[in-house]
């Protein structure tokens, strides 16, 4: 198993490919209560159908998941990334987008309503980001979605200084509902 950003990413992505070719190993799949040291944190949508355990075939402890519709952060969300950053010495932060995302479609419905709230409200940035590009709009909101976020997380206090260092690798991604694929993004 990887140590480095490079590496953990690496098992991630190979968890991924065995998921898709459903030779999923699931490990770890037994209650512990010894300490947690989960390789990568987790950002994805609170949608049901993007598990971050079982699209990663990985188990109990392995991955510090936080889940927010439309895979946005607030302060909360924030502050318990940097806690599996600091503490728990996470070394991979993905961002993970998905198709068919009811909080990016809905955002792309009430652009630019400024009464929406904050799950849409912080979505906004990449539905106008989006409604500049040529294509589906929805899909381009919900992959710039996940790519603005990543970029916003890189850029945040305490975890500016990992990225930078190589310490920390945070990358955005897309969750593909038909084949189960996880695409990395730019």
């Amino acid at each position: 198993m990887g140590t480095s950003p490079a590496g953990v990413l690496q098992v991630l992505l190979e968890g991924n490919r065995r998921y898709v070719s459903n030779e999923a190993l699931h490990p770890h799949q037994r209650p512990s209560d010894s300490p947690q040291q989960p390789l990568a944190v987790v950002l994805s949508c609170s949608d049901s159908r993007v598990p971050p355990e079982i699209i990663f075939d990985q188990g109990i402890g392995s991955l510090f998941v936080v889940r927010v519709a439309g895979n946005t952060y607030d302060r909360l969300a924030l502050e318990s990334i940097r806690f599996a950053v600091n503490h728990l010495d996470t070394k991979v932060v993905m961002v993970i987008g998905h198709d068919q995302c009811g909080a990016v479609s809905a955002a792309v419905n009430r652009y630019p309503d400024p009464e929406a709230g904050p799950m849409i409200t912080n979505i906004y940035a990449a539905v106008e980001q989006a409604r500049r590009q040529p294509g589906d709009e929805l899909s381009n909101a919900i992959q710039d979605n996940a790519i603005l976020v990543a970029h916003k997380l890189a850029h945040e206090q305490g975890m500016e200084e990992k990225v930078g260092s190589g310490q920390l690798l945070i990358r955005a991604a897309r969750y593909i509902l038909k084949t189960g694929e996880v695409k990395l993004l730019d």
